[in-house]
Formats: structure tokens, sequence, C-alpha cells
């Protein structure tokens, strides 16, 4: 009931403007970002996520094939792992009693590689690694210093915001 909904005929463009009125009006610190598509009974049929939207607005995506592209996980082949691997057997309660004295230092990611962008790169590469799996949030680095942090919705910040800006471009 709280994720915002759109049908199938609406535009991109009406989608954002509609997530950015539902922002200003509910000052959500974590507004809902992703939308929930309904046919034309109201069904629910799909969703776009943030990802959705990077990936539509660099068609080139959908010329990847499969082992290339970020959606190649199939529904078998994560059951698969998780049975391969007993992965949550144990209860939840059990697993944060065991974890709950971890330090931070045995829990934390140490980014590398496309996990890190230089202050004068382009939001487009960061799109690109929001698109292709990297683990988020990206971090930012001047001089091999970190000063800052990309979340993926701070870049669909900044495209909804340009995709919003061509309201007089739309005919």
């Amino acid at each position: 009931e709280e994720y915002n909904r759109v049908t199938k005929k609406t535009t991109l463009f009406e989608a954002l403007l509609h997530l950015e009125q539902l922002d200003e009006e509910q000052k959500q610190l974590h507004p809902h970002r992703d939308l929930l598509v309904e046919d034309e009974e109201g069904n629910i049929v799909g969703k776009i996520t943030m990802l959705d939207i990077f990936k539509h607005m660099e068609p080139a995506y959908f010329k990847m094939d499969d082992k290339h592209s970020p959606n190649s996980l199939n529904k078998d082949f994560v059951q698969k792992i998780y049975r391969d691997f007993n992965l949550w057997s144990e209860p939840l309660d059990s697993l944060c009693r065991k974890n709950a004295v971890a330090t931070v230092e045995e829990i934390m990611h140490r980014p590398e590689g496309a996990e890190i962008l230089d202050e004068d790169d382009s939001i487009d590469k960061a799109l690109h690694a929001f698109v292709i799996g990297v683990h988020q949030p990206l971090l930012v680095r001047k001089n091999g210093r970190i000063t800052g942090v990309i979340r993926l919705g701070d870049a669909f910040d900044k495209v909804r915001s340009a995709v919003l800006a061509c309201e007089g471009d739309i005919a």
C-alpha cells in the first residue's frame, strides 16, 4: 500500500514528476524511489527501480548477452547457491547473538577498483558502476584520499533532475 504506483502507459517524465511531488509532500527521510506498475485493472504487473531507469537511459546495456548482463542471476541459479551453501540455515536470533560481538573491522568491506571514483569522474561512470552491480555505495577520492560517497539514491536524484529538466523538450 505504501509503494508508489503508476500505470503501464505513464511516461518516465510523469513517473519521476510523481515521485518528486510525493517526496515534497511526505518529507520522508528515505523516500521510496521504486515504482510498482499496474495494468488497466489495477493489478501489479511489474516494477521500475532506479537501476531500470539507468539501464533504459543507455540502451547498449540491452545488447549484452546473459553472461555479461547484470540480470543474469535467474531463480534456479540463486536457489542452487542457497541450497549448495546451506545459507541462512541458523535461526536469525542465533546469528544475531553470534555476530553482535564481531568488530566492524571484521565485517567491513574494503572498496577497490570500480567501487572508487575520482572527484573529476563524470556521473556516467557512477551510473555504469551501479548498473553492472558494483558494491554500493561508491566512494569518491582525490589524491588517493576518500573525500565523498555516491549512493544509488544520489545518482537517481541527479538523473531525475535531468529528465525533469527536459519538460520543455517533450512534444
